[in-house]
């Protein structure tokens, strides 16, 4: 659980560590009874929070020396690192919460961590994964623009493009940079292949007989496949309101499919409140 600092790895395990994560290092001496329920303590909290944080300890018996060039001249105490730097630390340790106190101001929080999931899973092309994973973000700040822009390339790559334009035109005028433009681009390619040859001579044929019901239904489906839910959903709701069984009750399977598998979004259940309004 601990990394052993020494005079060869110090460099990496410290300094070089502290760019990319946060860095807590103890300073203990063998013979102080004080620095074992530290210890105890900080790997409590490594195993409570995993990855969050690397943990590392110095003897201070031995490498003094060492520990003077961090700014720490006796044991027990905590130092903290970030960016190649101290930023935090305590030699106090009177109040019970102290170490836990000192570990969770620098914890990342679970909007980033969430965020940095999102980031993650899209590099590696899961784009379902990467959507839940920042739907959880923004579901716990919904200002920050970071967030908002993992969203909507989430949103983007799984095709949703309803709920990306919303979030798009969401954004402050100051946000609406080279990211805003890329996406908005992107935004509108994947608005014109929704509008496919399918679509559209369906839609001039239900124009040219708005009673047929099959061609309402077909409709639906092809709104459904090239990402247009919430038409695809009005449109099956508002033939179900007129018959819950309407073409053999393949327009309610159809219905009641897409709230599956948009089971979590918005849309879902709105029309999923909507729908059983109908059967109560």
């Amino acid at each position: 659980m601990f990394t052993e600092i020494t005079f060869e790895n110090a460099q990496q395990a410290l300094i070089e560590s502290s760019l990319n994560q946060t860095v807590v290092v103890q300073f203990y001496s063998p013979s102080s009874p004080a620095c074992e329920p530290i210890s105890q303590q900080l790997a409590a909290l490594a195993q409570q929070y995993p990855g969050q944080f690397a943990l590392t300890r110095l003897n201070m018996d031995e490498l003094a020396p060492l520990a003077a060039q961090l700014g720490v001249g006796q044991a027990p105490a905590i130092l903290i690192l970030q960016q190649g730097r101290p930023v935090d630390g305590t030699n106090d340790f009177s109040q019970a919460t102290a170490v836990s106190d000192l570990i969770a101001r620098h914890l990342p929080k679970p909007e980033d961590l969430a965020l940095t999931a999102a980031t993650g899973e899209l590099e590696q092309g899961n784009v379902e994964a990467a959507l839940t994973a920042a739907r959880d973000a923004y579901a716990i700040d919904q200002q920050r623009s970071d967030i908002k822009f993992a969203l909507i390339r989430a949103l983007l790559e799984n095709r949703k493009a309803e709920e990306a334009e919303q979030l798009l035109d969401s954004l402050p005028l100051e946000d609406q940079q080279a990211d805003y433009q890329a996406l908005r681009s992107q935004l509108e390619l994947l608005q014109a292949a929704a509008d496919s040859p399918e679509i559209r001579a369906l839609e001039e044929q239900l124009a040219a007989a708005p009673d047929n019901l099959q061609l309402r239904l077909d409709l639906a489906i092809q709104y459904s496949q090239n990402g247009r839910n919430e038409e695809a959903l009005e449109s099956l709701f508002s033939m179900l309101k007129q018959n819950l069984d309407v073409l053999d009750g393949q327009v309610k399977k159809h219905f009641l499919d897409m709230l599956v598998t948009l089971n979590g979004e918005a849309i879902a259940s709105t029309y999923r409140r909507q729908y059983y309004s109908l059967l109560y």
